[in-house]
């Protein structure tokens, strides 16, 4: 049975009693009753219509004998939420008897609704013991997993979860199927859903601390149920008290700077922060977070006039960032300041002067005007230097921050933390090395700090590497300057003459790269550290041969990260860095899985690839003309 409700409070009862036939029948489904869009064209202030989404069984569900839709708490909360001059939509889309592993199966069709917010609440159904069983339906370690799978799917997609433990029973409930009173068995549940909160710094509603708080105050706790289990009106409107201020934490505060990019008002951002917020190799040395930020915010508001500012120096701490904030912030006067440090800090500041610095960073901004978002620093690949756990603590004191200055803090540890748990691999691929995110992880900050910002979520994923790929090239030729180019085989034999065919007297030095026959990848990654930041070329063309090998796809996507690393130079003003795929060159190869691990390697450097259009026959010299003249002719 599926039942989910999405219209206004006057239609709810009717709309009640059409799901129930549906889903009698069978035909009940996540478009039955689907959202109405809202047409952004009709905003007119920054005040955005927050989406929320109460999942869970049939105490979400609510409605039964002596409960209307009405009097559920998701209504009622919508109700409140609205009264605190807080436009919210809720769709309510419990099901009766649903279970964690149950509501995994149709999680996606919760995803595609495209909430802000949703709210999770299991545990009665999963830690029941039928009649003629011992066991619970679904055992406590099945439902810790189920739950983290379903908050980590959600958080690294941009939603906020809200846990909720369940109701406590009435003493007097009917007992399960072995005679026991049904919370002897929830309460182990409940713990696993506290657990899974902290673990994953989540929100979360102790529906069953509060009640059983109630309970030894004296109340009855049938007074609040149906039948000892479901919420009479009365109990819904404990879940939606206890509800709300969670939920109002989690939307977070208005921001003018919110407004002024919805009204189409100037708005200036300076990011701050370290080596990630910085422009350096990690990134192709040509623009970070800083600039995709800048695109994501005209995204969500096409009329906003942004001006981007970045002041990410390598190396520094909440030290060093207090030292330079009236030259390189407060001088600027922003609008709003993104405070993203942490990962040196963790080296060499101690955790109380960290978060006594934060404050004072955010005391300084607010003090000359300016809004402020804190961030957490990235996750890392767990070192001996920069060990998770310790950075988990610098990371909950930026959260500690946020909540006691009531400043918007963008979690962006959280999301790609969760992103890790999801697929450890595909998050693997999201870092440039051990503590720096690639361009595709920093697109991924930025589209969380836009969302912490604006309030909603946009996608990056079809931001192209910055164009023209060989602009130091063009220039040197144009001003008829020396070109020095290092490039691996055959393309050393090659692109003198691809140049000369744009400019017959341009002045081109080549010096080749040579591989040896037997090269691994990770030979060519130590050959690169070694050979091109002491060289100092204006243009590389990186041709690494099928035949590199690698231990594995991790070694791989590393070592290859590494040789386009080292091939740039460690911050901007840089080189021209090009590579080349390895089909240009050997178009009758096998082509092999990493063919299109190295697509994705590249476009997540920022940077550009010569590849071997599908079903083409021309030959590795064509191909590179071919690319080189587009660029050259413009």
């Amino acid at each position: 049975m599926r039942t989910y409700c999405d219209l206004p409070m006057a239609r709810r009862a009717l709309q009640t009693s059409i799901i129930h036939l549906l889903a009698v029948a069978g035909l009940a489904t996540v478009s039955a009753v689907a959202a109405e869009p809202v047409d952004s064209a009709k905003r007119t202030s920054a005040v955005r219509q927050v989406k929320i989404v109460t999942l869970g069984d049939s105490i979400t569900r609510g409605v039964r004998g002596g409960v209307t839709d009405e009097q559920t708490f998701a209504a009622r909360l919508e109700d409140e939420l609205q009264e605190h001059g807080i436009p919210a939509h809720i769709i309510n889309v419990g099901i009766g008897g649903e279970r964690t592993d149950q509501a995994l199966k149709r999680l996606d069709q919760i995803i595609e609704l495209k909430p802000d917010i949703v709210t999770v609440m299991y545990g009665t159904n999963d830690s029941y013991i039928d009649l003629g069983k011992t066991a619970s339906r679904i055992t406590l370690d099945e439902y810790r997993g189920n739950l983290t799978q379903i908050v980590t799917d959600l958080l690294r997609r941009g939603i906020e979860p809200v846990l909720m433990t369940e109701p406590r029973w009435a003493d007097d409930a009917s007992a399960n199927g072995v005679g026991e009173n049904p919370n002897v068995r929830l309460e182990p549940y409940v713990v696993a859903c506290r657990e899974t909160a902290q673990r994953w710094h989540v929100p979360l509603v102790d529906h069953f601390a509060n009640w059983t708080d109630s309970r030894e105050q004296g109340v009855n706790l049938r007074d609040w149920t149906t039948d000892g289990c479901h919420p009479n009106p009365a109990g819904h409107q404990q879940l939606a008290d206890a509800l709300l201020p969670e939920i109002r934490r989690t939307i977070g505060p208005d921001l003018k700077t919110r407004e002024k990019l919805v009204t189409g008002q100037a708005v200036r951002i300076v990011c701050f922060g370290d080596s990630v917020t910085g422009v350096y190799y990690h990134t192709g040395s040509r623009r970070a977070y800083t600039d995709m930020l800048g695109i994501a915010l005209r995204r969500v508001a096409p009329q906003a006039q942004v001006e981007m500012i970045n002041a990410g120096i390598s190396g520094h701490t909440t030290v060093n960032a207090l030292a330079r904030i009236d030259r390189d912030v407060l001088s600027h006067k922003p609008d709003l300041v993104t405070v993203m440090f942490g990962l040196n800090d963790m080296t060499r500041v101690p955790l109380g002067e960290y978060r006594a610095n934060l404050k004072e960073i955010v005391t300084k901004c607010q003090t000359a005007g300016s809004e402020v978002v804190l961030a957490t620093p990235n996750n890392v690949i767990n070192t001996d230097g920069r060990p998770t756990d310790k950075l988990i603590q610098y990371c909950d004191a930026v959260r500690e921050v946020g909540r006691e200055l009531s400043v918007p803090v963008c979690d962006t540890y959280r999301e790609l933390d969760a992103v890790r748990a999801y697929d450890a691999f595909d998050w693997r691929l999201l870092m440039s090395d051990a503590i720096h995110p690639n361009m595709d992880g920093h697109k991924r900050l930025a589209i969380a700090l836009a969302q912490t910002i604006s309030q909603e979520r946009t996608s990056l994923a079809d931001v192209s590497p910055p164009q023209p790929p060989i602009a130091r090239t063009l220039e040197l030729l144009r001003g008829k300057q020396m070109i020095r180019v290092l490039a691996m085989s055959p393309f050393d034999e090659l692109i003198g003459s691809a140049i000369r065919e744009f400019d017959r007297d341009a002045n081109v030095e080549v010096v080749s790269w040579p591989l040896p026959q037997d090269a691994t990848l990770a030979m060519i990654e130590q050959d690169a550290k070694a050979r091109v930041r002491e060289m100092k070329p204006d243009l590389v063309l990186i041709s690494v041969p099928r035949s590199a090998s690698a231990e594995s796809d991790e070694s791989f996507a590393n070592s290859y990260a590494w040789i386009m690393n080292w091939s740039l130079n460690f911050g901007p003003p840089t080189w021209d860095c090009v590579i080349i795929h390895p089909s240009v060159a050997d178009p009758d190869g096998k082509a092999e899985q990493r063919d299109n691990l190295i697509r994705r390697l590249v476009r997540a450097q920022d940077l550009t690839l010569i590849d071997r259009p599908s079903d083409n026959d021309m030959d590795a010299a064509r191909i590179l003309r071919a690319w080189f003249q587009q660029f050259a002719e413009d």
